[in-house]
């Protein structure tokens, strides 16, 4: 189970939108994670690698109000056989991104590492609305997704992706609904949006 433990844990330092010790502030503006860039319309809170055991090196995770009430995870540049994220556990080995793979693919790919995230045997994990986006000099997908988890409350997402040099860019904002997604989503899927390599044709990145 990847993912319960570390949103609980999360979310115990961070509740209410105030930022606790080792969160950092994300200001509004251009900015650069690994080498993509995205533009934020509003601020937001990155939790610190200790609180984010699953996520792959370099990826990061953001929120408003706590990571049991919204995230928005960016993962930078997975590599060919590699997972979206990590499993510390054998049994629970993680289906892996091949440079390759269709739009369709890509969406199950997605849906099958979410359920692995959120608790295998815990949650049930649908997605839709499969459609084409540009992703500054890429062309790539989004879609969206509506999960539901033990003890947790229901979510809705949405991601994004695009391969780029053999490697896969992945972005996914989920709230609890209704309240929280509704809240945070317009921001959120802004962001996910804009996404394109550093050094593409979108505003210069920020310090």
């Amino acid at each position: 189970m990847i993912y319960r433990t570390s949103m609980l844990v999360a979310l115990a330092v961070l509740t209410s939108g105030c930022v606790a010790t080792g969160y950092t502030l994300v200001e509004p503006g251009a900015r650069a994670v690994e080498g993509l860039q995205v533009n934020a319309t509003s601020g937001w809170n990155q939790a610190p690698p200790m609180h984010t055991p699953s996520m792959q090196k370099g990826a990061a995770l953001w929120t408003h109000d706590g990571p049991l009430l919204d995230q928005l995870i960016i993962i930078p540049g997975v590599a060919d056989g590699e997972p979206l994220m990590k499993s510390s556990s054998k049994s629970a080995a993680l289906p892996l991104f091949k440079k390759d793979m269709l739009p369709n693919e890509i969406e199950e790919l997605t849906e099958s590492t979410l359920v692995k995230y959120f608790g295998e045997g815990n949650a049930a994990v649908t997605t839709r609305n499969l459609r084409p986006h540009r992703f500054g000099d890429y062309r790539g997908v989004m879609f969206d997704f509506d999960s539901t988890v033990s003890d947790n409350p229901e979510y809705r997402g949405t991601a994004g992706a695009f391969v780029a040099n053999d490697k896969l860019y992945m972005l996914f904002f989920l709230g609890a609904v209704p309240h929280y997604y509704d809240k945070h989503a317009a921001a959120a899927v802004s962001v996910i949006q804009s996404a394109m390599l550093t050094g593409g044709s979108n505003v210069p990145v920020g310090n």
